[in-house]
């Protein structure tokens, strides 16, 4: 399953990653002017939300896929749909160079790349992703940050054309009825917004 986000009234927002500090996440987000934040299910640094698409995939782990195996598939599939559609992106390959916030502080997630996050033509990272297993189920939240990608047409149709193909997979596009329209909200407003939450760590 996947989602793609419009953000609605929400922007900019900010999300920073599962396991980082809220006081720290929280100093930085209001320092760039933001006042929307909520912490991810997933880990990784701050991730600003402006305009750029954000998207997520529910799916089932197949076989002994790593989380590490996962992440350098989609994110290749995604690089080579990209440029086939004339979009020239490059892969981030020197998983050395990471080196993660120390004691919980958090960082800037795209500017600090790790292995197979996607680059832009200048070498700043331009695609990101985190990635969270529950059994066999596995979730995947991504940004992608190239000016005005959001409202961008081709951009999530190729997101959309490199997804289906690493999963080897056709699709259908399901309304979302008020029922589960609701149950999101009220989720939002019981869990995501709440102090319980938001300063976990």
């Amino acid at each position: 399953m996947a989602r793609f986000f419009n953000w609605g009234s929400f922007v900019p927002a900010a999300t920073f990653g599962y396991a980082q500090f809220e006081t720290s996440a929280r100093a930085q987000i209001l320092a760039a002017g933001i006042k929307e934040y909520t912490r991810r299910p997933t880990g990784g640094g701050i991730v600003l939300h402006k305009d750029d698409l954000t998207f997520s995939l529910f799916f089932t782990r197949q076989n002994s896929d790593r989380p590490a195996d996962i992440y350098a598939g989609l994110h290749r599939t995604i690089k080579e749909e990209f440029v086939k559609r004339g979009l020239a992106l490059g892969v981030y390959n020197k998983a050395s160079d990471y080196r993660p916030a120390p004691g919980g502080v958090s960082s800037d997630c795209f500017t600090n790349p790790v292995s197979d996050d996607l680059l832009g033509a200048d070498g700043q990272k331009v695609l990101g992703g985190a990635i969270r297993r529950f059994g066999d189920t596995v979730f995947y939240q991504g940004s992608l940050q190239l000016p005005l990608a959001r409202g961008n047409k081709d951009y999530k149709e190729a997101l959309t054309a490199a997804i289906l193909k690493y999963f080897n997979a056709g699709h259908a596009r399901e309304h979302v009825s008020n029922t589960v329209l609701n149950e999101v909200y009220t989720l939002a407003q019981n869990t995501y917004k709440t102090k319980q939450w938001l300063e976990k760590f």
